[in-house]
């Protein structure tokens, strides 16, 4: 028995010390070997990880051809969008999360479907209703929640609406993600790296489970039963809806498809709108999904060729799409139509 007890304690004595020196290599090799921040991208605390520089200016590589690059511009707030002073009387703002699909990512500022919704209220008759594009390339679930967080006062929303994309469950890539936030559903982030280990080399697929937050191209593993990375993004989600309605504002869902696919059976990502879809029926949310409404259309001509995301004419049918919404969905035609006001900071 005093064998056995010891070889117990040695073992969990052993792998106690693995754990401490693990965590704190990794943390070293992080610090030591990423920047606070990169051209015109600022390092966050977890779980923002960054934010935009304000009244910046850069250019962006495609994500096909990263020969070709497209500018943008940054207001004082970081966004891609015009710079806006105090609200003024009878105006009414709609803030809109997304991630690169919104800030419109591989064409001009003016052809992003935030901007060209505000341009299209305002020649069919509602030059108060502002449109904010608060859309931020490669941003998740969890990174909108913040920003939303921090923009609503800033702004003094009567609506939001988040743009829900099949990649918003995975990690983000634009930086590096600190180590404390990629293992954080790991109880061990040894046992974790050595279970990620033997899927790459000894199994060649995924095997075990390693509660390592790691991005994958294959979105749809983030949505299986029990998936910590869709449980994030519901809770994300969750939060806004909390949020819109503590200030007592509309929130609305739009699920916009990947527009490298069909839009017809052959589209493989439909699990992931359902089940936005559903999670919005659940918290009693507005939910507008545009694979119907892109159904039968090709594609290939809403999209930017050297990027893969949506070109002018995609953002166009988006922007139509956000307008009519705007116009008769009852809880933000409500809202938007209301006398009452808010002042923005």
């Amino acid at each position: 028995m005093f064998r056995l007890l010891l070889l117990v304690l040695t073992t969990a004595g052993t792998f106690a010390c693995a754990e401490v020196a693990f965590r704190a290599h990794v943390r070293r090799r992080f610090e030591v070997k990423f920047p606070r921040d990169t051209e015109n991208l600022v390092r966050l605390p977890a779980p923002q990880g960054f934010e935009l520089k304000p009244n910046a200016a850069g250019t962006f590589p495609g994500g096909v051809d990263s020969t070709r690059t497209f500018a943008y511009r940054t207001n004082a707030h970081g966004l891609r969008d015009r710079d806006r002073s105090g609200k003024a009387p009878g105006t009414k703002r709609v803030l809109v999360m997304g991630d690169s699909y919104t800030f419109g990512y591989a064409v001009a500022e003016e052809e992003a479907y935030p901007q060209v919704a505000e341009r299209l209220l305002k020649e069919r008759g509602h030059p108060g209703i502002e449109v904010i594009n608060a859309g931020i390339p490669d941003y998740n679930s969890r990174q909108e929640r913040q920003l939303l967080q921090q923009l609503m006062p800033v702004y003094a929303a009567d609506a939001v609406v988040l743009s829900y994309v099949v990649n918003d469950a995975e990690p983000s890539t634009a930086l590096p993600t600190p180590p404390d936030e990629t293992y954080r559903h790991a109880n061990s982030w040894f046992l974790a790296e050595l279970a990620e280990i033997s899927n790459r080399h000894l199994f060649k697929r995924r095997v075990l489970d390693t509660r390592k937050d790691t991005v994958s191209g294959a979105y749809l593993d983030g949505f299986a039963e029990g998936s910590p990375k869709w449980r994030d993004s519901k809770q994300a989600i969750r939060e806004m809806r909390d949020l819109c309605a503590s200030a007592r504002i509309p929130f609305v869902i739009l699920i916009l498809p990947d527009f490298t696919q069909d839009f017809d059976d052959r589209y493989g990502f439909r699990k992931i709108h359902e089940a936005v879809a559903s999670w919005g029926r659940d918290l009693d949310v507005p939910v507008f999904d545009l694979l119907h409404a892109f159904r039968g259309a090709d594609h290939q001509t809403l999209l930017v060729p050297w990027d893969g995301h949506p070109n002018a004419e995609g953002h166009r049918h988006i922007a139509e799409f956000l307008v009519a919404r705007i116009a008769d969905e009852p809880t933000l035609a409500a809202a938007l139509n209301r006398k009452d006001d808010h002042t923005a900071k």
